[in-house]
């Protein structure tokens, strides 16, 4: 009775093959359809329906503005203008290089008298002709380390000076020379005078230490530093006292 329970008959048997097959063949999808829509969205309807997940983007991070110290100042930016083109009034028949000379070293003209030399400033050197600025302090740097000039051709003992530069000064006698107290100064004193050097100073110094004061440019004369020449120049700067 078993078997008969059991028993199937062919028809029955290949009903039930197919059945299996559909059963399985519907499974299989199922998995393979729930594995290719594992990364998206399932919405609760009736029907599977696969939804593409959202990918989040990444936001762009601006960069913050550097915070500014309160002491400092904003740096005002620099407005450059253009420069105005200059203007040249050029008279008739005159060259550029002229009005360019002109400007430049103002035009001098003649004294009409001559001038003093040891009154004379640099105001009056300068206006001279062929004068200048080098020229006018060098006349009064020498002028003050001799104590004031004695004759108009010692500017010939400046240096570089033009001789064609003395028929512009004369020597009233207004103003006195400094004098050179012989007896009394001291070796740096009488060294700074332009006639008399380190050795020659120095002889002066040692003939007081050995016989007193001198008496006049006869006792200098003894002594072999100075010459007659020497002592020729040097007479109206000298004072025995």
């Amino acid at each position: 009775m078993k078997k008969d329970l059991f028993y199937f008959s062919k028809s029955d048997r290949i009903a039930t093959i197919v059945l299996l097959a559909i059963i399985l063949g519907s499974v299989i999808i199922r998995v393979q359809t729930g594995n290719n829509h594992s990364d998206g969205v399932i919405a609760q309807t009736d029907t599977v329906e696969w939804i593409p997940r959202i990918t989040e983007q990444k936001k762009r991070v601006e960069p913050k503005p550097a915070k500014r110290d309160s002491l400092s100042k904003p740096v005002a930016k620099k407005q450059y203008k253009p420069a105005e083109p200059k203007t040249y009034t050029v008279r008739q028949n005159v060259s550029f290089d002229t009005v360019k000379r002109i400007s430049r070293f103002p035009q001098k003209t003649a004294p009409l008298q001559p001038i003093d030399l040891n009154a004379a400033d640099s105001l009056t050197l300068v206006s001279l002709p062929g004068i200048g600025a080098y020229y006018a302090s060098r006349i009064l740097s020498y002028r003050n380390r001799l104590g004031g000039f004695v004759s108009t051709n010692q500017l010939i003992e400046i240096e570089g000076l033009p001789d064609s530069l003395i028929k512009w000064f004369v020597l009233p006698d207004t103003i006195p020379v400094s004098r050179i107290c012989v007896n009394d100064e001291s070796l740096t004193s009488l060294r700074r005078h332009p006639y008399l050097n380190f050795y020659q100073a120095r002889a002066i110094i040692e003939f007081r230490r050995e016989r007193g004061k001198i008496k006049g440019p006869e006792q200098l004369s003894l002594l072999e530093e100075f010459t007659e020449q020497d002592l020729e120049r040097l007479r109206p700067y000298l004072d025995f006292r």
